[in-house]
């Protein structure tokens, strides 16, 4: 029997996506510089991070759930998942 502070197979999955998302965003300047980015770039990398602050908070009391997510949300976790992100530069 699961534990109600415990959380489902499925929304520890999530939350990895999202610790995933908000890594990837951090780490981004870091690897390949900001110098080169559109504000488009600047922008998709801060959606990365606030969708994947979303994903790690799925399912929690006060948390989110899936009416939180636009469909905007659910195309950047599909790109992010399937590696077809794209970063526009200047």
């Amino acid at each position: 029997m699961q534990n109600v502070f415990e959380i489902s197979k499925d929304e520890r999955q999530l939350a990895d996506t999202g610790r995933a998302m908000m890594d990837f965003s951090e780490d981004y300047g870091k690897i390949h510089g900001l110098g080169h980015l559109a504000e488009e770039g600047f922008r998709v990398l801060n959606e990365l991070s606030h969708v994947g602050g979303m994903l790690t908070r799925y399912g929690n009391t006060f948390g989110t759930n899936k009416k939180s997510f636009s469909d905007a949300d659910k195309q950047l976790i599909a790109k992010f998942l399937k590696k077809e992100l794209d970063i526009p530069s200047k």
